[in-house]
């Protein structure tokens, strides 16, 4: 009786350890097997039309582009070799040998096509403003020329493109990192037109990694290449990137052992501190407040008191003592403190603070008041205001106490509507939402990332706010070679920016996260929107 008992009860031990090694997909983790989750699904991975972290996150990972911007550095991708010419405009890029996914050798004709593809206007690529430091891209984006073969990108063979440029850009290398220039393949795009990289059996990769099997909404499972030209430096075998919405629950499957690494709720943050042994950095993500200044039947939002007004109103400190148990700091400007000037932080060499960490209600009812003056409205309580954010965390959190302050220091009504965040990218594309609290993070190291945004316009932002001093200047700083007078240009835009109401900044992003032990080389970045970078993790002793 003894024997069968013990018999059972190894049998139900056994059973148990098998169980404990499934997650909540019901699929065995793999002991060189990374799982991590995010909270949406990927809109796109066509790399010419990616515009989301997300997206950015897994673009980065199954496509390799001439460069690599790796930990704060720029590594050699496709490309084996660079010359750059004397006047610095002129990069010229040997190729290595490299295959796509389907055994397709990469060629220089895949980049020329990829980064013409960027600009071409029908493409309508909300991220074709990156190409404009090449020669004629912004004339080609534009169609103030329309032929393509004016554009600075050639391939002089299949394994060399020139890039020219309209000026030297010191950070041109770093930007090439980027979504935008990593290749696609012509044949696949023509043959899948807008269903390109909508699934994985729909594109080719000659990334670190290719996706073995997507399930939407769900999650995106990723494999080791074996085609990648550096793949000895690739050590997991496995990806798992659950698609999770709701922060909370994927913090209890790191604790139950079901995810690997995760960012820690808000709500528990005091106790991880107490008890646990978090991480934190700053991710460089600025929070703030955009408004449809062209929105019919709302004047009031194209008018720049009425803005600065709001900006005014809030209480950045108690909102994020609130809302994040005081982990980020007030955006009090819209250049965060973590990107370079020229000798050091560009935040130290400019230091600006246009608006105050706590409220300044005396200063917002003035601007209220004067803006009512300027639009005949009589009472504050006339004004309806409808403040847009998405279910993600970081913008719905907290909501509540920006449209108390607002009502209360304010008198106007504010209503809250929330949306998928897949849902806020397209209304906010469609000029369809009043005001929104959205996101930026740094694509380079370098404030002209922040700025040029709002160069953009129509498909990218349709904010309704255009001003040709302001374009004009950020021009400037694009193609002078004086920069230390261009670092003083991107000031006065900064300044220009806020002086006229057009955001109003929130606060810059820490982030707060746990990881196994056995995970290392795991890399959390404030640029090139690859956060997290998990190329050169390993999972050893999982």
């Amino acid at each position: 009786m003894q024997k069968k008992f013990t018999a059972i009860l190894l049998l139900l031990l056994i059973l148990a350890t098998v169980l404990a090694g499934c997650t909540n997909t019901g699929k065995t983790s793999s002991s060189n097997e990374l799982v991590f989750s995010i909270t949406s699904e990927p809109p796109t991975l066509d790399p010419q039309l990616a515009t989301d972290q997300y997206s950015i996150i897994v673009g980065n990972a199954v496509f390799e582009g001439l460069v690599r911007y790796y930990d704060g550095k720029v590594e050699l991708g496709m490309a084996e070799r660079v010359d750059v010419s004397d006047d610095k405009k002129v990069y010229t890029f040997h190729l290595r040998d490299a295959k796509w996914s389907d055994g397709t050798p990469v060629t220089a004709y895949d980049f020329e096509y990829s980064f013409k593809r960027l600009l071409d206007p029908v493409v309508a690529s909300a991220y074709a403003n990156q190409g404009y430091y090449i020669l004629n891209g912004e004339e080609y984006n534009l169609g103030e020329i329309t032929d393509p073969d004016l554009v600075g990108v050639k391939a002089l063979d299949e394994k060399t493109l020139q890039v020219t440029l309209r000026a030297p850009t010191k950070y041109f290398e770093s930007l090439l990192g980027f979504i935008s220039f990593k290749p696609s393949r012509k044949d696949l795009v023509e043959k899948y037109g807008q269903a390109y990289a909508a699934d994985a059996d729909k594109m080719a990769y000659n990334g670190p990694f290719i996706i073995k099997e997507w399930k939407h909404e769900q999650e995106i499972v990723l494999e080791k290449n074996p085609d990648y030209w550096d793949k000895d430096k690739i050590k997991l075998d496995r990806v798992r990137i659950l698609i999770i919405n709701d922060p909370n629950t994927a913090y209890q499957m790191f604790e139950n052992g079901e995810l690997d690494f995760a960012n820690v709720p808000t709500q528990l943050a005091e106790m991880v501190q107490k008890e646990g042994n978090p991480l934190t950095y700053m991710d460089s993500y600025e929070y703030f407040i955009r408004f449809n200044m062209k929105k019919e039947g709302k004047p009031y939002l194209g008018n720049e008191n009425f803005r600065k007004a709001i900006g005014y109103a809030i209480d950045r400190q108690s909102y994020i003592n609130m809302a994040f148990k005081g982990i980020s700091k007030p955006a009090t400007r819209h250049i965060p403190p973590t990107l370079s000037g020229l000798e050091k932080k560009f935040a130290e060499e400019f230091p600006l603070e246009f608006y105050p960490p706590t409220a300044d209600v005396a200063k917002a009812k003035e601007l209220l008041n004067k803006a009512m003056q300027e639009l005949g409205i009589s009472d504050p309580s006339q004004i309806t205001l409808e403040l847009m954010v998405d279910d993600s965390s970081g913008t719905k959190d907290g909501v509540e106490a920006i449209q108390d302050m607002l009502q209360r220091n304010l008198g106007i009504k504010v209503d809250i509507k929330i949306v998928t965040y897949k849902e806020r990218l397209q209304r906010m594309r469609a000029g369809d939402y009043e005001a929104m609290i959205t996101r930026w993070g740094p694509d380079y190291d370098d404030p002209m990332t922040y700025l040029d945004y709002w160069t953009l316009g129509e498909g990218m932002i349709n904010s309704g706010w255009t001003d040709e001093k302001y374009n004009e200047l950020c021009n400037i700083a694009k193609t002078t070679t004086d920069f230390e007078k261009r670092n003083e240009i991107m000031f006065e835009a900064e300044k220009m920016l806020l002086e006229k109401g057009v955001v109003v900044p929130l606060y810059f992003r820490e982030v707060m996260w746990v990881k196994k032990d056995y995970v290392q080389n795991l890399v959390r970045t404030f640029t090139s929107g690859s956060d997290p970078d998990f190329i050169y993790a390993t999972v050893e002793g999982k």
